[in-house]
């Protein structure tokens, strides 16, 4: 169907569309994804929250971005140290810009997250990362904000 604020979306256990934004200096097309029980409507601050983060993408994208190579830069040591210097150089490699996490993170989804009436705006920035293949990285925000970055866990 197309809806009005998310366009082109399928009903697949939530609904299901396409979302492109670019990070690490590159343009990227991810799933977006719309958790929505089937028959109920898309929650007013699912769509609030995708227009605002629309509306600020680049900035939020940027902050995003950021937010973990802080993240990479705190953990990369352990993650070096529990690998061992064989896989050291492909698991975590030194990182000193937001453009090379490139090589370890790329974005797999785009999660407007339900907020069960509380109103907060929640979007989830969903990554596939070297570092931790099982569970992977996000970045969440709420009401436009970098409120943490951690695996998937925090958004799903």
């Amino acid at each position: 169907m197309i809806d009005k604020t998310f366009g082109e979306i399928d009903y697949e256990y939530g609904w299901k569309g396409s979302y492109a934004y670019s990070i690490f200096g590159k343009d990227h097309a991810v799933t977006l994804v719309v958790p929505c029980d089937e028959g109920e409507e898309i929650e007013p601050a699912q769509r609030e929250a995708f227009v605002r983060f629309e509306q600020a993408k680049d900035s939020l994208t940027s902050a995003a971005a950021r937010a973990i190579l802080d993240h990479y830069q705190d953990i990369a040591e352990e993650v070096r140290e529990r690998v061992g210097p064989a896989a050291a150089a492909d698991v975590a490699p030194v990182i000193t810009s937001v453009d090379e996490l490139a090589r370890i993170v790329s974005p797999t989804e785009f999660l407007v997250q339900q907020s069960f009436g509380s109103g907060e705006r929640i979007i989830g920035l969903l990554f596939d990362c070297s570092w931790d293949p099982s569970l992977g990285l996000a970045v969440k925000f709420e009401d436009e904000q970098v409120v943490e970055v951690g695996n998937q866990d925090i958004v799903l």
